[in-house]
């Protein structure tokens, strides 16, 4: 398995780095598209929507996606209202252990999921592609850290209900990972020319990006299936992968809107 998730994680890597430096914003946004369109799908699943809706919610998805994209209503605020979304809402429904099934809001749920990481993949690769790879690589070191910490020295559990597998010591050992890698930026900052976003910031990322994994842990406990999807060998879905970006990017996005970068 580890062997299947690592060849996995290879070439997923090399894909990411050809769509951010070779591939121009137009087509990288309809790349990006494609894969939420996946996760859109793959949220049907989550949501139990029968086939017929789960056609239905990726139609209205990619139909939804066009609109933003042909328009360029991209707008930014929507980064404010997702940071709220996961601060706010998501925070009580997994404290709490909600049991949403009604199927227009799991929809509007899994929009306010997707669509703010889509804005915000496209909005950072205008900006710099380069400080996109370095904050998508954030969540990737917090995730690795928390792996490996979690399986060395993992004892008491983060949340067991939600995702037995999961540790403090697992989390403390990604912000660490995290802290780690920000110091290295910090001391590349000038061979790289991407300025450090601040400790604050991608500590922030990563302690969301927790919250992120949770939250789809917890859909997917309640749809009674164990991974998203099976698009990735050895990783499960779509959403597997993005569960943690979903919750960070959006909050990293806020942040430079909110300093005006955007």
């Amino acid at each position: 398995m580890l062997k299947t998730r690592v060849i996995t994680a290879i070439a997923l890597l090399f894909g990411v780095l050809f769509g951010l430096f070779f591939l121009p914003s137009l087509y990288w946004g309809w790349l990006t598209l494609g894969v939420i369109a996946i996760g859109a799908w793959e949220w049907g699943a989550m949501a139990a929507y029968p086939k017929a809706g789960r056609w239905a919610y990726l139609l209205l998805t990619i139909v939804l996606g066009l609109s933003f994209f042909a328009l360029n209503a991209r707008v930014e605020e929507a980064y404010l209202l997702a940071v709220a979304f996961w601060l706010l809402l998501v925070f009580p429904w997994l404290l709490l252990g909600w049991k949403v099934r009604h199927p227009a809001l799991l929809a509007a749920t899994g929009w306010m999921v997707l669509f703010p990481t889509w804005f915000a993949l496209m909005d950072f690769h205008a900006m710099r592609p380069a400080l996109l790879f370095g904050l998508l690589a954030v969540v990737a070191v917090a995730d690795i850290g928390a792996y490996f910490s979690g399986r060395a020295f993992g004892k008491h559990k983060l949340a067991p209900s939600i995702s037995p597998g999961k540790t403090w010591e697992g989390v403390v050992g990604g912000l660490l990972g995290v802290a780690l890698y920000g110091a290295l930026w910090v001391w590349m900052e000038s061979i790289l020319g991407v300025p450090f976003p601040g400790f604050i910031l991608v500590l922030a990322m990563a302690s969301l990006s927790v919250v992120g994994d949770l939250f789809e842990s917890w859909l997917k406990r309640q749809a009674g299936i164990k991974d998203s999807g099976h698009i990735l060998p050895g990783h499960g879905g779509v959403l597997d992968r993005l569960d943690g970006m979903t919750a960070a990017l959006p909050l990293a996005a806020a942040v430079y809107f909110a300093s005006g970068s955007f």
